[in-house]
């Protein structure tokens, strides 16, 4: 089977690396973002599926746009790929690029769809307390995220489940079900199922700005978007006109206190923030321009932590 892939951030290349070690699969070549600067040096550097890409001596291309490249869709047309596999792009396809492959494109999404169509379904998850989320496999269509499934992979959500060990177990999980899929589509073994629209949920990007804490919500709230928001953008707040933020939290829903909301305590040894419901703990913190402390080192060192009002 003769395969274009298209894919960027560390997730897709996990299955570009998966797909490599395919004998009867072939990637034929890549699209990726372009090189952008990283880093205060501002150093310009490839993606993940650039990187692997140039281990395998495969062909890349690092277009701007799709839409409307006549030269590219020309190039990738004389491949004569089976299949397209896109996995985290980050671009819109137009509807001509997705009829290419002498198949179909096929889309690795990071939930159960119809829900969470969009551009944060792993954090999206997260953000709305869910106790499993899961991979979908899908043929590509030019609506977003609406196309035909052809098959989906279960992920269990821990209680203490981030982003960050949540791609994880995507970057586990994301590679067998899409092999697995391609083959069985290829035999005749499943055939695409249509999604219920009257079930879509949507998701939108993820932006700094998500990360502030609003001591408004209750604590199960905001302790899910700690989950949500780690490793990025990370949860904050602002103490003495500084940015402050909450790198591990705990919580307790049931928790009273009659201080006003958003104020610091301390209950039981322990340092808490007071919000609409319950209490948040915070266990790390890291004041800009500062390094990591645990709570107990920040409060030594900054005495009216305690009562203050964030």
């Amino acid at each position: 089977m003769k395969i274009g892939f298209l894919g960027t951030p560390e997730l897709a290349k996990k299955v570009l690396l998966s797909l490599l070690q395919e004998e009867d699969m072939e990637v034929l070549f890549v699209i990726t973002n372009p090189d952008k600067p990283v880093g205060r040096k501002k150093i310009l550097t490839p993606t993940p599926v650039k990187t692997l890409a140039q281990e395998h001596d495969i062909d890349i291309f690092t277009p701007k746009n799709i839409k409307g490249n006549r030269e590219l869709y020309q190039t990738i047309q004389k491949y004569e790929c089976d299949y397209f596999v896109v996995v985290a792009y980050g671009k819109i396809l137009p509807a001509d690029f997705l009829e290419i492959p002498k198949k179909i494109a096929i889309n690795v999404h990071g939930s159960i769809l119809p829900k969470y169509r969009g551009a944060s379904p792993i954090q999206s998850a997260l953000l709305h307390g869910e106790t499993e989320t899961g991979v979908t496999i899908m043929q590509m269509s030019p609506g977003m995220d609406e196309g035909d499934i052809l098959s989906i992979a279960p992920i269990k959500i821990d209680t203490k489940e981030t982003t960050s060990t949540l791609f994880d177990k995507f970057g586990e999980t994301s590679p067998k079900a899409l092999i697995e899929a391609i083959r069985n589509f290829d035999t005749g073994k499943i055939q695409p199922i249509p999604q219920d629209d009257s079930k879509a949920t949507y998701c939108t990007k993820i932006t700094k700005q998500d990360g502030q804490i609003d001591w408004e919500l209750d604590a199960k709230m905001i302790y899910h978007r700690w989950q949500a928001y780690t490793p990025w953008p990370g949860i904050y707040t602002f103490y003495d006109g500084k940015k402050l933020n909450l790198e591990v939290i705990s919580f307790e829903i049931d928790g009273a206190t009659d201080e006003e909301i958003g104020t610091v305590i301390k209950k039981n040894n322990l340092v808490g923030i007071s919000c609409k419901q319950g209490i948040i703990y915070p266990e790390k913190v890291k004041l800009a321009g500062k390094k990591s402390q645990s709570i107990d080192e920040f409060v030594r060192g900054h005495r009216d932590f305690i009562g203050y009002k964030l």
